[in-house]
């Protein structure tokens, strides 16, 4: 592959299995990314938005900073699966964090 902007062919043998949020070694490397993140709140975002490559082999992401610059990321349709197990299990976890801490007694 001479070319950086080549994708390799898709191979559907290479897609991660979900996740369990369960799972302590899920928790761990959840735990390991909290500690390296450092500051959520010093790295909020104003607004963003998403949307696919001309082909579709690559989604867009555009993140508004609070001190107005913009950053744009994209992940490969090689890393999608990976990508979505990611956020949804981020998604999950934070969901039950923040109800053991905000919900009411009982709801957690």
């Amino acid at each position: 592959m001479g070319d950086s902007n080549m994708m390799p062919d898709f191979d559907p043998s290479t897609i991660p299995q979900a996740y369990d949020p369960q799972n302590p070694q899920v928790r761990a490397n959840q735990a390991e990314f909290q500690h390296q993140f450092g500051d959520f709140k010093a790295h909020h975002i104003m607004g963003f938005r998403l949307g696919p490559a001309p082909k579709g082999e690559w989604v867009g992401m555009r993140f508004d900073m609070e001190d107005g610059t913009t950053v744009s990321v994209s992940v490969p349709f090689t890393l999608w699966q990976a990508f979505g197990n990611e956020y949804v299990l981020a998604m999950m976890s934070a969901a039950q964090i923040a109800s053991a801490a905000y919900g009411k007694e009982g709801e957690a």
